[in-house]
């Protein structure tokens, strides 16, 4: 139990006195009313002046109508000894009022995320009562939490830096220590936690699906998703669906680079049963379509257009037909590239299947990878633009992007 008149804490359950200031310990008292009882106390304190002076002021009537002046030095002397009582019991109400006022607004503010503040507050409450162990506890509380925030963002740096064994590592522990806690002051951090757990949890199903090289493996990925929540599911499924449309993409387009049509066709409807409605897949299902009769209507007439057209116009519309006329990237909170922008047909003839050939640096210079993406659409009459998209997955960091070769067909 704790003192009420200076919040000591008393461990004689038996005990009648405090050990600190000498106040006589109210029975059954604990920690849980020790700040109603230091209220009490101010008021008990201001009852008891005034009834004090009243009581005296009353007993010095009374003597002085049978004494005189023999007696009056020593009445003089009781007043002033009465005053300083006086002032000593108005100093400690004071003093109780202003210590109940920082310890107010020291929750307060702690509430508020206000931490510097409110530790300041205790301290100039635990100044004005040092014994007083309720205030102590506060800064325990408001330690704690400003440690807690702290790990949230030594969190939230892991997660970023895609350094999941160690955010797993340190979610576990900051779970652990916030069991121990409870009130208005840490249930903020128990959403927080929750949250950075569910990144987590996204970031290591994004880890697995990056490995995945076929539609089929990631198709099976969507049917575990059944099992988590839904918030969780919606996130990763669009992760999923996504690497599903560009697998696709790119297994058909090198179908119908060999002039594969029935196996490019083949390719794509097998990406619509996941990604259904995919306005990339439904393009280019109608691309196939028309590229194979474009193919068996035109094969044979190629040759003769080519020689049709002015020797200067076919060599500037083979080699300067393509111009890049914005090319974008960056690398997302999970480490992966995206790569877009726009090209425009300075060719005097339509061109179709425009291939871009890019390769990825890093910070130093140094090459990382090469890869190709399409531009969309796949036929582009002189003058009109186009554009291009792609994801190379899993660079995890800073990196350049060069447009290094360009392809296309003359129509």
């Amino acid at each position: 139990m704790y003192c009420q008149n200076c919040g000591t804490k008393i461990d004689n359950a038996a005990a009648r006195f405090c050990p600190s200031c000498g106040s006589k310990v109210a029975a059954g008292q604990t920690a849980e009313t020790a700040e109603e009882e230091l209220v009490l106390q101010t008021n008990e304190l201001e009852t008891e002046v005034d009834a004090s002076n009243l009581e005296h002021s009353r007993s010095t009537l009374r003597k002085s109508n049978r004494l005189v002046w023999p007696i009056i030095i020593p009445v003089v002397s009781l007043l002033i000894a009465g005053g300083s009582a006086y002032a000593y019991y108005h100093h400690q109400v004071e003093t109780n009022k202003e210590v109940l006022f920082l310890k107010d607004k020291a929750e307060n503010d702690a509430l508020k995320g206000k931490y510097t503040d409110a530790l300041a507050s205790l301290k100039k409450a635990n100044a004005l009562r040092p014994a007083y162990q309720v205030l102590q506890k506060d800064q325990e509380q408001i330690n704690t939490a400003i440690a807690f925030n702290r790990s949230l963002t030594e969190i939230s740096n892991s997660l970023k830096t895609q350094k999941l064994d160690q955010a797993d590592s340190q979610i576990s522990k900051l779970k652990a220590s916030l069991e121990k806690w409870s009130g208005p002051l840490f249930s903020p951090f128990q959403k927080q936690i929750e949250e950075k757990a569910t990144t987590l949890a996204v970031a290591k199903i994004k880890v697995e699906i990056n490995s995945l090289k076929t539609v089929d493996k990631l198709a099976d990925k969507l049917t575990a998703l059944s099992s988590l929540r839904a918030a969780e599911t919606d996130a990763v499924k669009g992760l999923i669906l996504a690497k599903i449309v560009d697998l696709t993409t790119k297994d058909a387009e090198a179908e119908l680079h060999e002039k594969q049509f029935s196996d490019a066709m083949s390719t794509v409807d097998n990406g619509l049963k996941y990604a259904s409605n995919d306005t990339k897949l439904v393009s280019f299902k109608k691309r196939i379509k028309n590229e194979q009769a474009s193919f068996e209507k035109a094969e044979q007439q190629r040759i003769e257009k080519a020689m049709e057209v002015a020797a200067q116009e076919d060599l500037s519309n083979h080699t300067a037909a393509v111009s890049v006329n914005n090319l974008n990237f960056y690398t997302d909170d999970y480490g992966d590239l995206h790569i877009s922008g726009d090209i425009v047909n300075q060719a005097t003839v339509p061109i179709s299947s425009v291939t871009l050939y890019y390769s990825i640096y890093d910070t130093s210079g140094n090459i990382l990878a090469s890869d190709s993406m399409y531009v969309d659409p796949y036929y582009l009459e002189p003058g009109e633009n186009g554009t291009f998209e792609d994801f190379y997955y899993g660079v995890n960091e800073d990196t350049t992007v060069t447009v290094t070769k360009m392809t296309w067909q003359l129509n």
